[in-house]
């Protein structure tokens, strides 16, 4: 059974908490709010910029907003709303209460695998060897990079001889774990299950399945909803990785200039050792046909641009595969997943992110597969929701891969 050969590896439950030094989020506030037009999710961009103790989770134009407060900013947070008249309501009154009650590893699992538990960095590491290792003729593991605070990050290249590659990242984001696990499934099902998946193994794959090691293992150990790298020292730490890559970078100076902001962009662009890493990947593999970032959460899949409005020049042909993506989600699992450029569906102009760069690259085919939020799972799923999200989020990737075959583009222009 899949699941058993998973669990041969070795995986353990992920702790959420790590000591007693772990962020307790006691009397922390989770708001939603109901925003939909740019005007109005520009207030939220707003206090969250003066108040980057604020942290917002989702800031598009589909989905209810979830703000999580501080007690001391509590009432002024509550005072904004009112007065510019935006329509809120308190999902939790003590986040800290709450999420003590999602604690991971409160109840012992006989058989903890991928599918049901979340991976350590270093159970990470030990399947991507274990792959490897077991694969060795057509699978190649590889360091690529290393983090803020010295971690190998590392990559797995599936059918190393093909010429046609797929780029996968996941893991940009610290607390975004889910996305870890889909990019350890796919891998998986790629390797272990390649017969069934010849259309898959006509490519390349090259996957990055956690981009920000330091992150991540931060936000399991400290801080559960920390975003950023590991960067400096003192109160504000951090740069957030996918606002750090060359491709008008420079625009983000008024929004993301702040060093204690949740997307601070850093001081120049590729100033992070991770977004290097990925460019190491990007300008090595110049004739990918797809570069696909994993991210939670939100339920879409956007194409460029990020940074702009203004429509790509293979718009029609990346839509039409976006989807066919969502639509075969939709059939299996009945789960909606929307679709448009990534500024049209945050409605606000993100700077410096993976796939404008991607694009701007050559790569034709560039989505930020965004996954959908389970219940009330926000960053962390349920352990009994992990298995349905990895296999719901694989069969979209599936399909914009076979949509490569049934749909043919010249390669973008470079954008300079």
């Amino acid at each position: 059974m899949l699941t058993s050969r998973i669990a041969s590896v070795g995986f353990l439950i992920f702790a959420l908490v790590g000591g007693n030094t772990a962020k307790s989020f006691n009397g922390y506030r989770l708001y939603e709010v109901n925003l939909r037009t740019g005007q109005e999710i520009n207030l939220l961009m707003y206090l969250q910029h003066h108040k980057p103790q604020v942290d917002v989770w989702v800031l598009d134009a589909i989905s209810p907003k979830k703000v999580l407060v501080p007690p001391t900013l509590t009432n002024a947070v509550e005072t904004f709303f009112k007065n510019y008249k935006v329509n809120f309501t308190i999902k939790s009154g003590d986040f800290g209460k709450y999420n003590n009650l999602r604690k991971l590893g409160s109840q012992p699992m006989d058989e903890p695998s991928i599918l049901n538990s979340f991976p350590s960095y270093e159970e990470v590491n030990d399947f991507l060897m274990g792959l490897s290792t077991r694969h060795f003729e057509w699978v190649r593991f590889r360091i690529v990079g290393w983090s803020v605070e010295g971690r190998p990050i590392r990559a797995l290249t599936i059918n190393p001889k093909k010429k046609d590659a797929i780029i996968v990242d996941a893991g940009i984001d610290g607390r975004e774990w889910i996305t870890v696990s889909v990019a350890l499934y796919l891998m998986q099902k790629l390797v272990e299950d390649s017969d069934q998946y010849r259309v898959l193994n006509q490519y390349k794959w090259v996957i990055v399945p956690l981009v920000n090691p330091d992150g991540y293992i931060y936000s399991a150990e400290e801080d559960r909803y920390w975003n950023k790298n590991r960067r400096g020292s003192g109160q504000c730490v951090g740069v957030n990785i996918d606002r750090n890559f060359a491709y008008r970078w420079e625009l983000g100076s008024e929004l993301f200039s702040g060093e204690c902001h949740s997307e601070f962009r850093g001081y120049s662009a590729f100033s992070e050792p991770e977004s290097r890493a990925m460019k190491t990947i990007i300008e090595s593999n110049t004739d990918a046909k797809m570069y696909v970032s994993i991210r939670s959460f939100g339920g879409y899949i956007a194409y460029p641009w990020s940074h702009t409005n203004t429509s790509v020049k293979n718009v029609d042909r990346l839509r039409n595969i976006a989807v066919s993506a969502a639509r075969s989600i939709w059939l299996y699992s009945n789960r909606e997943y929307k679709v448009g450029s990534s500024a049209d569906i945050l409605r606000y102009r993100a700077t410096g992110t993976s796939m404008d760069y991607a694009y701007s690259s050559g790569i034709p085919l560039v989505f930020r597969f965004q996954i959908a939020e389970h219940a009330d799972s926000d960053f962390q799923p349920a352990p009994s929701d992990i298995d349905t999200i990895v296999k719901e989020t694989f069969v979209g990737i599936k399909e914009l891969v076979y949509s490569i075959q049934r749909s043919t583009t010249q390669k973008p222009r470079r954008w300079g």
